[in-house]
């Protein structure tokens, strides 16, 4: 008997890492996983703002003693080798490369002074 209790918690734990898709956008977020979860929160670094769209793909990392999921991110797109980038669906982004060059995509908007080459540009 007791092997059969043993197998049964074995079927039933959810993995502690694993791909799902939101639900729910927004302030709670909501993730299918095995099955719906809802107030899901979602981790970032500090600094960082996210919030996943509905029929996103997330990665999810489930912690402590009853497996709170957290969302941690979202695969990643295709980048060339020493790339970074920072985009939104409507086509902003800001990409580094490894050539050294920042290239900015869409309208730029600068809040406050701006210097190119040490001099001020605008003001």
């Amino acid at each position: 008997m007791w092997m059969a209790r043993g197998r049964t918690e074995d079927f039933l734990r959810e993995p502690p890492v694993e791909l799902g898709q939101v639900t729910l956008s927004g302030a709670p977020v909501g993730v299918a996983l095995a099955g719906e979860r809802r107030n899901v929160t979602v981790c970032l670094p500090g600094g960082y703002h996210w919030t996943p769209d509905r029929g996103q793909t997330v990665l999810v990392v489930k912690s402590g003693p009853e497996g709170a999921p957290c969302v941690v991110g979202t695969p990643a797109e295709e980048a060339q080798g020493g790339q970074v980038w920072l985009s939104v669906a409507q086509g902003a982004e800001i990409r580094l490369g490894q050539d050294g060059v920042i290239r900015l995509t869409g309208p730029v908007e600068v809040q406050g002074s701006l210097t190119v080459n040490g001099q001020e540009v605008g003001g």
